[in-house]
């Protein structure tokens, strides 16, 4: 009898042992398969922007932003805030392409925004307007452009000069 019950109790230890590490082995595939969906994340900046004038493309430079991305030697997600000088002292005597109130300008974004709206500063970093679109009317010379773009990781800050004639 002794024998029996010493057989069933090492046979539920091993039954027991054995859903347990089941259990284990299917927490590290889960884990595994999140980690794989985020590496698509892995980007600690936001996407590039550029500028199209007229067929040409151009940059747009990045200032500040807060951006949250996939670290994969952490094993979790990280989020970064950045600063930038003001606009005009990250445009710099970078000249933009001259343009004209007809001219086409269109932006191209590495991944597109769920919203972006657009900037208009004088070069004293006064800000002129908020548009949905560039706006070249009413604007003359040298004048800086600010897109706000906002991802569901984050929101980017791109700036770039126009030469309005």
């Amino acid at each position: 009898m002794k024998s029996k019950l010493l057989f069933l109790s090492m046979l539920m230890i091993v039954v027991l042992a054995g859903c347990s590490q089941e259990k284990e082995a299917t927490e590290n595939e889960k884990n595994m398969s999140d980690s794989v969906g985020n590496v698509k994340y892995t980007e600690k900046k936001p996407p590039q922007l550029k500028i199209e004038v007229n067929e040409e493309e151009f940059s747009a430079a990045l200032g500040g932003y807060a951006w949250s991305y996939f670290d994969q030697e952490e094993n979790s997600m990280v989020e970064i805030e950045a600063e930038a000088i003001g606009v005009s002292e990250l445009v710099g005597d970078r000249n933009g392409p001259i343009v004209n109130t007809s001219t086409s300008i269109e932006l191209q974004f590495e991944e597109e925004p769920i919203s972006y709206q657009v900037n208009i500063w004088d070069s004293t970093d006064n800000l002129k307007g908020s548009f949905k679109d560039v706006v070249l009317d009413g604007q003359s010379g040298k004048t800086i452009y600010e897109v706000v773009a906002t991802w569901e990781r984050g929101t980017g800050y791109y700036v770039f000069p126009l030469t309005i004639k």
